[in-house]
Order: structure tokens, then sequence, then C-alpha cells
């Protein structure tokens, strides 16, 4: 069922998004004659293989990028966004994949930041804290008001961002690959508050790939496939071989195929290590285990139960304040980061935008970052840029 069926059916949309096509000046067309409706007060799955054209599709909706063609109906009638601001003006939030918070500030200053509460001519903090307090207990969201932004999990900052939308007066969300950086915990708990809020009116778009996720949460799904419409379907009557095949334009094969483990020397010893924070709150007591090379190891456990810190005293991010660690053999206890690269050991932080890369460097600046010290790169005190820019390229070609 489409937008044109919607429409002759008299049925209520939030969102109308009409023959929209995106070229942009290079002669790339990121969409193509799209047609996207979402119904009013349902969960609506945006999906699409990565390059689809699902970012850009729903950042024409939130005001970020201007459509070449086509037109845009929110609650039936058209309008025009030209700024996020805009959008928001029109009851439009949005939750980026990376999320756009301060990690300096509180979570209640982040939830106020562009539009503060005054007393006088300063800002007033403490009403800042009540309304962050106050709209976290209406949708049942258990946050720390007055805590710091990079002291808390993704998990939690994905709140704050649905929260801000909210307390902008959305009514409609958008939610960019919300489950990315989410464990199986965070995921069922995100998505049970999805789920209230939709019961409370809100429309949601939800954009993802993954085909499991969809299929529990959503009621309807629009599918894309390099930047055209492939057709709107309810959840409950398509199969996720079906979805796959609209994404692909081919059968896929769902069914992972695991071949038996050949776990060899081991490469990577913890034992005995403790840790206690800064809160004198013990995280980590005698842990020890081994991993072999050639095998996958899983560390599990609900979130705040030490996994952060052990993985940071892997990569010596933290001190462990009794305990072993050893790669091939070798402590790396106290070793600087560098020293540690240098061992074999590499990380993918848990919140990658943040931690894993300079956002406003290149991907060249980004891949030299962990290796400017090697000679091979340096004459004297110059950078050999030829020779790094070659490497570069042949990186992003493996």
């Amino acid at each position: 069922m489409g937008a044109a069926n919607d429409t002759a059916q008299n049925i209520e949309l939030a969102v109308d998004m009409r023959n929209i096509s995106k070229v942009y000046p290079n002669g790339i067309a990121a969409n193509q004659n799209v047609n996207f409706s979402v119904r009013k007060g349902e969960i609506h799955a945006l999906i699409g293989e990565n390059g689809a054209g699902k970012s850009t599709l729903v950042k024409m909706l939130f005001g970020m990028e201007q459509p070449t063609a086509g037109e845009i109906l929110l609650n039936g009638k058209e309008v025009q966004l030209a700024s996020p601001a805009q959008a928001i003006e029109h009851g439009i939030g949005m939750v980026h994949q990376h999320l756009m918070l301060v990690p300096s500030l509180t979570v209640a200053e982040n939830m106020v930041l562009g539009m503060p509460p005054k007393k006088g001519i300063a800002i007033d903090y403490q009403a800042a804290v009540r309304m962050t307090t106050e709209i976290a207990e209406r949708y049942n969201f258990k946050i720390d008001a007055e805590k710091r932004v990079m002291d808390i999990p993704v998990g939690m900052k994905q709140k704050i961002e649905i929260l801000k939308a909210l307390l902008r007066g959305a009514e409609i969300l958008i939610l960019d690959e919300p489950t990315a950086v989410l464990t199986s915990n965070e995921t069922v708990e995100l998505f049970q508050q999805l789920r209230n809020l939709r019961d409370d009116g809100f429309t949601i778009i939800f954009i993802s790939h993954r085909l499991n996720e969809i299929k529990e949460l959503t009621d309807r799904m629009t599918i894309m496939r390099g930047g055209r419409f492939m057709g709107v379907h309810n959840t409950a009557a398509i199969t996720e071989q079906e979805i796959s095949r609209l994404m692909v334009g081919r059968d896929v094969l769902l069914e992972l195929e695991k071949d038996e483990a050949d776990p060899r020397e081991v490469v990577l010893s913890v034992e005995n290590v403790s840790y206690t924070n800064e809160w004198n709150k013990l995280m980590l007591d005698n842990v020890s285990f081994d991993v072999r090379a050639g095998e996958i190891v899983g560390i599990a456990g609900v979130e705040g139960n030490g996994q952060k810190e052990l993985v940071d005293i892997l990569f010596g991010l933290r001190n462990a304040h009794t305990g072993e660690v050893k790669v091939n053999n070798a402590s790396i206890l106290g070793k600087s980061q560098r020293v540690i690269r240098e061992m074999g050991v590499s990380l993918i932080p848990e919140d990658r935008m943040l931690y894993g890369i300079a956002a406003s460097g290149s991907i060249t600046d980004n891949i030299l970052a962990d290796r400017y010290a090697n000679k091979e790169y340096n004459v004297g005190p110059f950078f050999r840029a030829k020779k790094i820019q070659k490497d570069t390229e042949q990186l992003i070609k493996e």
C-alpha cells in the first residue's frame, strides 16, 4: 500500500513526501522520485542498504537538505522546511546516528541548549534540572539530570536525544540507526519506550537495516534501493527473505555459516585484575581469563558491571589496582597506548564518533594519528605526504 493508496482511503498521514528527488551538484542522484508516507501514530521503518538514500530522505524531512524536486506535506498541508529550526517548529524531532550532545555539559544543560530558562539575565540551572526531570518522568525515562554527558553510557545519551526532541514539542520522531551502538538490553528498553510513545499518539520513523528488529518493532515499512522507492508493506505481512530481496535486488542467504574455531596459543592473558573507580566502587574483582589466537571471545553483562573498565585497562586507558595483563607473554600494565598498539592491540571504542576519530580531520589525518611516529612516514621533522596518501588509498581499497 503506497502513498497514493493511503490518500485515496482517506487515512490520516503525519508525513507525505511526494515524488522527492535529490541530485547533488556533482550529478549524484541520492533520491529519485521517492514517495514516502507515514501514518499518524505508527512506527514506520525506512530500510535499505548503505547508500540506498535513507539518510538523505530524512535529512530533507528535517530541513538539513533541500529536495531538487517534489513536495512535503505534514498533516495534510504542504510545507517548506528550509532548516532544522523550521522542522522543529513543525513538530519534527530527529535523533541522529551520531549523537549531537556536548560531552562537557550536564544532561540538563544539553536538554535546554538553545532555549535555556532564565532568571533575570542569568540561566536558571535549577529550572533546567526541573524541566528535564519532569519530562523524563512523564515518559518514564530514567535519567540523572545533573550528570555530565561524558560520564554516561551511549544508551542513556540516546534517551537524552529523544527527550530533547520531545521537550521541543516533537510529534514526529526520526531515529537514524538508533540500535547501532546499543546492547541487547538497551535495545529491548528502547523498543518498549518507542511503543509507549506510539501508544501516546507519537509518529516514529525508524531507520535501520536490521531485519529482526524491524519485524519486532514496526507497523509498516518503506523499502529503498539505489535511491529509489521499492514499495511500502505491512511489517507482519512480509518475510525477512522478501525484504532482503527488495533491498538488494536478489535472494540473500540469511543463515550464517560458522566454521569451527581453531584456537591456538594464548595471546592475551588477564590474571586476577581488580579495579575500584573514583567513587570507591569495586568494578572488577579478581577477573581472570585467556584469549587464544584464532578465537572470538565475548564479554557479556548488564551495562555498568565493569565491561568498560576492563576494556580501558586492556588498552592502557586505566591502571589496574591489582593483577596482571599480558599480550604474547609480555606485560602491558603501565605502558602507553602507543606502545600497546605496537604490541598488536587495537581498540574500537563504544562511541566511535567521540573517541574513535577526529571528525574535523580527513581520512588520511585519522589513519596517520596512530602511526605518525613511524620512520617510513617521516623525513626529519616533515611528513612524507605522498607515502601517507598512497598507503591511505591502499587501506581504503583493502
